[in-house]
């Protein structure tokens, strides 16, 4: 009994002893200033984690835009879809009579607004909406889905009046959506003035707005299948897509031809050949066909897409100051640019943490920036975000990592 008293006192100094000694340790990996020069950059990155979106309307303009090949339209514009960069332009601002590339606009707010197995009675008013016809008739009704085929490949002023009626109540206040959804979108220079694209004083769009339209249609799965169909049978009838260049040029997915007497001849096509995706589109054309072909060849022949890093990619790692564990900066936007064939051996990247960063972190905070240069010119910069929360270290953070070994 006596030997065990003899030994507490000593069980119970060494025990104040190791738990001061570890005290001090955590207290010491609490406060520790951390290396910043420990940053590592992932050249490969691992994985693809969370990252906030940010929508965006404004298109890039490459150096010497102006140039390209000769075509007959008077107004056009040749963009890659992906980084959203303008690769020609000719008059891409000037107003011009749309014709029924209107329609591009009329299924998107279908699609944002509207379901796709919604019921559609036809009114009188529709059925009788003269040009370029589903053949509707007064009180069919028929699902949206079906409309839009007829809308988008049969070119149906008919479905475009019919979608207008069903979503707003109204061909007027359809009209009043559609010029709203357009401001939104930064199709600043585009009124108009009905669903269709049928020629009317003030009914007006541009090159530029139309590529913007076209771009974000895309994203929709419902209107880049649709509008890259052939052909779609609807009963007894089979509608056939009014681009000729589905059935003619290599890669070609839509999108939306139009023909008026004020408008001339007009076309927005997408096509991707080599993993490049590009949106043309051509107003007031002689002939649409050989003027998208021109722009799309030369797009494909003389352009090089590079991507550096994907959206949400792992482009650095950052040992943090009193975080309980490092920073995994990823990529908010794609890392990509497009480039002439000949600029490709003159691209560097650089990616520059914020000065002063500490913890805590939330996930999605803006941490630094990564710049993309073609030779000594910035042509992208993208914002860093932090894939996962930080903590501020803390000495129960760090005793429960040691214990739990996370």
């Amino acid at each position: 009994m006596s030997g065990r008293r003899n030994r507490l006192p000593f069980l119970v100094a060494w025990g104040g002893a190791a738990f001061l000694v570890l005290t001090v340790a955590l207290a010491w990996a609490v406060a520790w200033p951390v290396d910043r020069s420990a940053a590592v950059a992932v050249g490969a990155p691992a994985a693809h984690v969370w990252i906030p979106l940010e929508a965006t309307s404004e298109l890039a303009w490459i150096e010497r835009f102006e140039q390209g090949p000769s075509i007959t339209a008077q107004a056009a514009i040749l963009i890659d879809n992906a980084t959203g960069t303008v690769l020609y332009a000719k008059n891409p601002h000037q107003l011009r009579a749309p014709a029924s590339t209107t329609k591009i606009l009329t299924a998107l707010l279908a699609l944002e607004r509207g379901g796709l197995d919604d019921i559609v009675t036809v009114s009188r008013r529709a059925a009788a909406t003269t040009g370029s016809s589903a053949g509707l008739y007064t009180g069919q009704k028929i699902r949206m889905i079906d409309l839009l085929h007829g809308l988008l490949l049969r070119s149906g002023n008919d479905a475009a009046v019919a979608i207008a009626e069903h979503v707003a109540g109204s061909e007027g206040e359809f009209v009043r959506l559609m010029n709203e959804r357009a401001r939104e979108l930064g199709a600043r220079n585009t009124r108009f003035r009905n669903p269709h694209g049928l020629d009317e004083p003030g009914h007006v769009s541009t090159a530029y707005d139309l590529a913007l339209l076209g771009r974000l249609a895309l994203l929709y799965p419902t209107f880049a299948e649709i509008v890259a169909k052939q052909e779609y049978n609807f009963g007894n009838d089979t509608w056939y897509n009014t681009n000729r260049l589905l059935w003619s040029y290599e890669g070609v997915e839509g999108i939306k031809t139009g023909t008026t007497s004020q408008a001339g001849y007009c076309l927005v096509a997408t096509a991707t050949q080599n993993g490049m995706q590009l949106i043309s589109v051509v107003l007031g054309s002689s002939d649409r066909w050989s003027d998208t072909r021109k722009l799309l060849d030369y797009g494909f022949q003389n352009f090089h897409i590079v991507t550096l890093a994907d959206q949400g990619d792992v482009v650095a790692r950052l040992p943090l100051e009193r975080g309980m564990s490092p920073v995994v900066a990823v990529a908010s936007k794609p890392l990509a640019i497009v480039v002439r064939d000949e600029d490709v051996p003159h691209i560097s990247a650089v990616w520059q943490i914020n000065p002063g960063l500490r913890a805590p972190i939330a996930r999605g905070q803006a941490v630094g920036t990564a710049r993309v240069y073609v030779g000594s010119e910035l042509v992208k910069e993208v914002t860093l975000v932090s894939a996962t929360r930080v903590d501020r270290r803390s000495l129960f953070g760090v005793l429960w990592r040691w214990i739990s070994g996370a």
